[in-house]
């Protein structure tokens, strides 16, 4: 397999945003619905849209569950997020050495660009796609998908990359080699079940996927 291209998440697989999204969430549900939501509820949406998880835990106040989590979010956003380590050096190898790379999130591009570029990581990217460049988001294939349709690369020689089983059977069901990161805040029997062809101890471990 001759690697062409990386398809990473963004949230637990290239940014730390645990603390912010989990944050999001507290303020969110003690304001609408007095309730103390725990990590482990919250975690169980990582990886999927804002809006499931609002419409499953809020039901029919789920539109301004949402208005409140984003401002909340986008708030507290730079000062609640970090990088994790090996990140930004493997993503310039990479690049520097003609891979082409994209992001695949369930959240907005603009929140994802924010990101990337309070890293300077955004002019590696050759496309990001987010909740809004979709129908379906993951764990469907249509994001990942679309990404590969971006790259003009078939799937066989790319690899998707993240921290949730949505990153895993979105880029196993779009026919991508399919890579786990062990820095997940996640269950990681969770994501193991979802078998994917590799993972990650470090960032740098990708440069050694061929």
């Amino acid at each position: 397999m001759n690697i062409k291209g990386v398809l990473f998440d963004l949230d637990g697989t290239l940014l730390d945003t645990s603390e912010l999204i989990v944050e999001s969430f507290r303020y969110t549900f003690k304001q609408h619905c007095n309730y103390d939501i725990s990590v482990s509820e919250v975690h169980d949406f990582f990886g999927k849209s804002l809006r499931l998880a609002m419409e499953t835990l809020g039901k029919d106040k789920a539109d301004a569950l949402i208005d409140t989590y984003r401002e909340h979010n986008a708030k507290y956003h730079d000062e609640k997020i970090a990088i994790f380590p090996e990140v930004a050096e493997t993503i310039k190898t990479m690049y520097d050495n003609g891979i082409k790379l994209a992001v695949v999130t369930s959240k907005t591009k603009k929140t994802a660009l924010r990101g990337l570029k309070l890293f300077g990581l955004e002019s590696y990217f050759s496309t990001v796609i987010g909740i809004n460049e979709c129908i379906n988001p993951k764990p469907h294939p249509e994001p990942v998908n679309i990404a590969l349709q971006e790259l003009k690369l078939a799937p066989e020689v790319c690899l998707m990359v993240g921290d949730s089983p949505a990153d895993i059977m979105s880029g196993k069901q779009a026919g991508v080699k399919t890579v786990a990161v062990k820095w997940t805040h996640l269950d990681w029997l969770k994501l193991q079940e979802q078998e994917p062809d590799y993972v990650l101890q470090k960032m740098s471990d990708i440069l050694k996927i061929s």
